[in-house]
């Protein structure tokens, strides 16, 4: 049942987007298989891979402070010879200074480029880039990095351990609850939606997600990628609507504060747009109370921006009747 708290009312969880309970220690980490092992402190995720000689590190979020180091030696003492970023964010890999100066770093292109333009030293540049794909053999460990294009950001790759059938994609899948806000905070749209399917072709039982409460599988990408439809079709229904609720807008708030106008009139259409949504994801998804109106709108502004979808929106109508929306 939704409860109240303070005056927000925060809907109930659903048993699909509980994970593993976190112990004390602020993390947990498990082995996935064939020496993979995830960390999770319950909102973040990163991973390690353990090798013959050596161990290969995938990211390292701030919010862990030392965990991922820490976690690392709960399990071996082996030297941490690579470093794998997922992608340039700081939330994700601003902690990697903890590894060893020497240690190898691998990014895409783009990442190096971003993180070489923002000069943080707590994210040290790659010493190793690809464009589109690398693969790294060390120590009877494989992974191979695919770069399919913008999504969440520029540089944000699949990371693909074969032997094992585990794929780890960050910032884009979020096993058992809706993306996180504005599409969860994606540069690119159309790449965020076709990245569902870009994962699907790989050949994967389990996924790291980067965020959240669990590990992911090929059937919540599925899932999300219906969800996500329903977003697109649902911003689709707000541009129509949009005439509507542009003279709403008008007749409520006037022209004067164009801002309010706006806002007024957006925020009416894609509340309307995604009440189907909500009402069929509801208690089947985590978060879709909290944010489906918020990614119809994001959705919508992809639509028309990215994509220049009809029916296009005119804001200001001639007032003599002369125009018209089409």
């Amino acid at each position: 049942m939704t409860q109240t708290t303070s005056g927000i009312e925060i809907p109930p969880v659903p048993d699909g987007a509980r994970g593993p309970q976190v112990p004390p220690s602020g993390y947990l980490v498990e082995e996935i298989g064939g020496g993979v092992y995830w960390i999770t402190d319950g909102g973040y995720q990163c991973a390690f891979v353990v090798g013959d000689n050596e161990v290969i590190a995938i990211d390292a979020p701030p919010s862990f402070g030392g965990f991922v180091t820490r976690a690392i030696r709960d399990v071996t003492s082996k030297p941490i010879t690579h470093v794998v970023y997922s992608h340039y964010h700081g939330d994700h890999i601003g902690a990697t200074d903890q590894f060893p100066a020497d240690a190898v770093r691998i990014g895409q292109e783009e990442t190096y480029t971003l993180l070489e333009e923002l000069a943080d030293p707590t994210r040290r540049l790659p010493t190793v880039t690809f464009k589109d794909s690398y693969r790294l053999e060390v120590g009877g460990q494989v992974l191979e990095l695919h770069y399919k294009g913008n999504n969440h950001a520029p540089g944000n790759s699949f990371i693909h351990l074969p032997k094992q059938k585990i794929l780890m994609l960050v910032d884009v899948i979020y096993p058992g609850w809706v993306p996180f806000a504005n599409i969860a905070m994606s540069k690119h749209v159309p790449g965020f939606m076709a990245h569902h399917d870009h994962a699907l072709a790989f050949d994967f039982d389990t996924m790291i997600t980067g965020h959240l409460t669990r590990l992911g599988t090929r059937e919540d990408v599925l899932i999300q990628r219906e969800y996500m439809h329903d977003i697109r079709d649902a911003a689709q229904h707000a541009l129509e609507l949009t005439p509507a609720k542009r003279d709403l807008s008008r007749d409520t708030v006037g022209l004067d504060h164009v801002y309010t106008y706006f806002k007024t009139m957006y925020d009416a259409a894609a509340a309307e747009a995604s009440e189907p949504v909500i009402e069929k994801w509801a208690g089947r998804l985590g978060g879709v109370e909290t944010f489906a109106v918020n990614h119809t709108f994001i959705m919508y502004q992809s639509l028309r921006l990215d994509l220049n979808v009809r029916p296009h929106v005119v804001f200001f109508p001639p007032t003599d009747g002369t125009a018209h929306d089409h």
